[in-house]
């Protein structure tokens, strides 16, 4: 099936294209889920600063400590979004690859390069622009 939008034709997703990003989407979901689980074990987040010798020391740790919080909200943030993308494909009801701004497919192209996003280019760049 094929819409029209304002710009294009953009065709709805294939079955076969819908599992083919299904899987890349459990992959991810996979690596993030398997990075969280190395931080945890790591203790990443369990640094006692009590033991450093100084305040350069502190500084660099909290540095550090800075960072990796930053990144693993980051991917946590991800992870939302790819559990989010695959509820809508297991829920088999037309929403995965439907931009949530307007309605109209997100192209496979685009759900290629990110599937879990949530928005058209055109849309996400109306946002980012603060036009929305």
């Amino acid at each position: 099936m094929v819409i029209r939008s304002r710009e294009k034709e953009v065709q709805l997703l294939k079955e076969e294209e819908v599992l083919k990003l299904k899987e890349v989407l459990e992959k991810e979901r996979a690596i993030l889920v398997e990075k969280s689980q190395a931080r945890i074990a790591a203790g990443a987040y369990q640094i006692s600063r009590d033991d450093l010798a100084d305040d350069g020391d502190k500084a660099s740790i909290e540095t550090e400590q800075d960072v990796g919080m930053t990144l693993a909200e980051h991917e946590r943030s991800k992870l939302t979004l790819v559990e989010r993308a695959l509820r809508k494909i297991e829920a088999n009801d037309g929403s995965y690859g439907i931009c949530e701004g307007t309605g109209e497919p997100i192209g496979f192209h685009r759900l290629s390069v990110q599937p879990w996003v949530l928005f058209s280019l055109r849309y996400q760049e109306e946002l980012e622009r603060g036009r929305r």
